[in-house]
């Protein structure tokens, strides 16, 4: 690699060395990395999110790559982990440095410097620009000129991939700083106080693109954004009759509200339904993922799929995937493992993916949007009855444990009223209605034995708190609700002779669950779990923050023996 002058570094270098030579598994699912996430610049360079943003690109061993602007090498490290022989391209030597070390073993040969003076004469099949167009008005002949430069390094069937912020985003309406300045309004005035970082409208950026060259678009819209994306969706899911249920399903909250400037007053979910209607969803995304191809019947995307799911940041065991298909017409769901032939250690968790059938879509609200729907208009009979439909439901289905089950965290009691094994995760948001019944949707987790009934109803009025807290929903009741006050008032309020301590059994259950899906120890996350309910919608709370927490600071501790237990004294009581 030839030297280059710094140009970007977020002060985080040093650690991200420090990390991946303490490691040999530095792949893009790696459960080691993960578990050194400790502030925003770790999560950006560590997080196994990053990456969903590629997922609709099919790779394979045919496909010569340039990533440009490779930064630590996460980008370029998934396409080669996926067969592709890759060039990453990064002016910041240290950063060269790093991508190095985190694509070591693999093929994928790192340059330093930058898109002006570059040369190959092969050319490549597809280049990858993420987070790095914004940036182009420093190429000497401005974003015009580092798009023709790249169009120039593409073979005749070759595709390039943009992944940027939108200038015109929700988030940004709502009040969010400007990712890159770091100032709420920055981009919606039009950047008329700097020239140094540009983001564009959609017709702004179609029309940049086409005017280089890239007339065959494909554009996609990655939520909340394309750096951690849960959900990309495609064109043809705005197109839907059914639309504006099915992309609150498929995204739900729309925004992260950890980015800072974010006002608390939004109903996020409601304000984004109605873009939806509106007709100015696609416009109004957060953020783009735009696919242009030279040669349009040479597709590098699965026109079948027309919007992605993605899990959190589980364990690399629990990764997956839900794809939306269109299969004659019709619209399914396939379940998918992120990753192939990695096995879960789970005892009684089990997931089911790659061996389900595709299950078809159901249009309408789901139980979960019926109900904050209800709540925001104040009308508390109608959430009344639904929580009557769910109890009532739910007695319908309780069964008898085997003889041969064994306990685990949702099982208790045996002798307890007890529901079959895929009932863990009927939320209200995986509850439809099919002919006037209620149906379960989406069952991808199976708790070996069964489940006790008064602990799934514990865990589905949680997730609806923790729901309405996140999305800023209105209530009939004060904003100033934590999610603990929420849990408590539905307990208050479901049609059943709910036991006295429900709740508190009901969190070292989900701290147990979450233990098996995500790693770390249940004392840890049952302590989130209580830290987490004291939020409300008026709550500040940013992971983003410059300043870390007390708690955060300390959490390094957990990474040496009896560590663990000296970091969770530094937190607040």
């Amino acid at each position: 690699m030839s030297s280059s002058k710094v140009t970007w570094r977020d002060g985080a270098e040093d650690r991200m060395k420090s990390i991946l030579l303490s490691t040999d598994d530095r792949s893009t699912a790696s459960d080691f990395l993960a578990s050194h996430i400790t502030d925003w610049p770790s999560r950006y360079h560590l997080d196994r999110r990053r990456t969903n943003i590629l997922r609709p690109i099919n790779f394979d061993k045919s496909l010569r790559v340039l990533d440009v602007g490779a930064g630590t090498g996460v980008m370029s490290r998934y396409a080669a982990e996926r067969g592709a022989r890759v060039v990453a391209l990064e002016g910041d030597s240290m950063r060269a440095e790093l991508a190095s070390l985190r694509c070591e073993g693999l093929n994928v040969d790192v340059r330093c410097g930058s898109v002006d003076g570059f040369d190959d004469a092969e050319g490549f099949d597809l280049i990858l620009v993420i987070g790095v167009l914004e940036y182009a008005n420093n190429h000497p002949d401005g974003s015009s000129g580092f798009l023709e430069k790249l169009s120039q390094l593409l073979n005749p069937d070759g595709a390039l991939v943009i992944a940027i912020e939108n200038q015109m985003g929700l988030a940004y309406w709502m009040g969010a700083n400007e990712d890159h300045l770091n100032e709420p309004w920055v981009g919606l005035e039009g950047y008329v106080s700097t020239d140094s970082v540009k983001t564009f409208s959609k017709p702004a950026l179609s029309s940049l693109l086409a005017s280089a060259g890239f007339k065959h678009q494909n554009w996609f819209y990655p939520f909340p954004d394309y750096k951690l994306p849960l959900t990309v969706l495609s064109d043809r899911v705005y197109m839907e009759d059914d639309r504006v249920d099915l992309i609150d399903q498929l995204v739900g909250v729309p925004v992260d509200r950890n980015r800072s400037g974010v006002l608390p007053f939004f109903d996020t979910r409601a304000l984004h339904r109605e873009v939806i209607d509106s007709g100015m969803g696609e416009n109004m995304s957060n953020s783009f993922l735009v696919v242009c191809e030279l040669n349009e019947s040479k597709s590098i995307v699965d026109k079948d799929v027309i919007a992605w799911r993605f899990s959190g940041d589980r364990k690399k065991s629990f990764l997956g995937v839900r794809q939306l298909v269109v299969e004659d017409g019709i619209l399914k769901i396939n379940r998918k493992s992120a990753y192939e032939n990695i096995s879960s250690e789970s005892s009684w968790l089990i997931q089911r993916n790659d061996d389900s059938p595709a299950e078809k879509y159901i249009s309408g609200p789901n139980l979960e949007q019926l109900a904050l729907e209800s709540l925001r208009k104040g009308n508390l009979e109608d959430f009344e009855s639904l929580l009557s439909m769910f109890n009532n439901w739910l007695t319908l289905n309780i069964c008898t444990p085997s003889m041969n089950s064994d306990t685990h965290p949702f099982l208790t009691d045996l002798s307890a009223e007890v529901l079959g094994e895929e009932f863990i995760d009927c939320g209200f948001d995986n509850l439809v209605f099919e002919d006037g019944a209620l149906k379960l949707i989406d069952d991808e987790w199976v708790a070996s034995g069964g489940v006790n009934v008064d602990l799934v109803i514990a865990r589905s009025l949680h997730k609806l708190s923790h729901s309405i807290v996140h999305s800023g929903s209105k209530l009939p009741w004060s904003s100033d609700m934590t999610i603990g006050d929420l849990n408590n008032k539905f307990i208050e309020m479901f049609p059943r002779d709910l036991r006295a301590g429900l709740l508190n059994d009901f969190y070292l259950a989900e701290a147990a669950l979450l233990s098996e899906l995500l790693g770390g120890s249940e004392v840890d996350h049952l302590e989130d779990l209580f830290e987490a309910n004291r939020r409300s919608m008026n709550s500040v709370f940013s992971t983003h923050s410059t300043k870390p927490t007390f708690r955060k600071r300390f959490s390094w501790l957990k990474r040496f023996p009896g560590g663990r237990s000296l970091a969770r004294w530094t937190r607040p009581r």
